[in-house]
């Protein structure tokens, strides 16, 4: 069977999310790298054989705490407008991006308030730009405007109906 990529032969160490670009790009968070790496995504790669110069199109991303800088990143997605949404896990935080890397935005710190997060993971978008992200540590899923407003949560610490435990992902229809 065909398959869109082998994220192994491409360097990427620790594949955490993935995301389509409306232009056909596949970008890949690489936990290990603390990078976003962007493949084309209709390549083949044929089992075992590898191109050692690769198909890597480009990649953005380094190590840190300052703004546009990762730490773990996690998963990614796109809004409307084709802007980057990238979960920071190590740095507790969500970062807006270009497909280019420039970064746009970010909200987010360490804590278990309204806004706050502990090894948030997922995250998606819906139709009306509103952004939702799996706060894993804190048991919760928050809700927030796309410029990062706080404004709802649900979730939480207990075995209650509704509360959730540790959730590593979102999606809404």
């Amino acid at each position: 069977e065909e398959h869109i990529g082998d994220c192994a032969r491409q360097e990427v160490v620790w594949p955490t999310g993935i995301a389509l670009s409306a232009d056909g790009r596949l970008f890949v968070t690489d936990e290990f790298r603390h990078q976003v790496v962007i493949l084309p995504s209709d390549v083949v790669y044929p089992y075992p054989e590898f191109n050692p110069d690769g198909e890597r199109i480009g990649e953005w991303g380094e190590r840190g705490a300052a703004p546009g800088q990762l730490e773990a990143p996690s998963s990614i997605t796109f809004d409307s407008n084709d802007d980057v949404y990238v979960v920071d896990t190590g740095n507790n935080r969500v970062q807006k991006f270009s497909k280019d890397g420039d970064f746009q935005m970010g909200w987010g710190a360490a804590g278990t308030g309204n806004g706050e997060f502990d090894r948030p993971w997922g995250i998606t978008i819906d139709a009306q730009g509103a952004v939702y992200v799996a706060d894993w540590g804190n048991d919760r899923i928050q809700k927030f405007s796309p410029d990062g407003e706080y404004l709802m949560s649900f979730g939480g610490r207990s075995t209650a109906a509704g509360d959730l435990n540790h959730p590593a992902n979102v999606a809404v229809d």
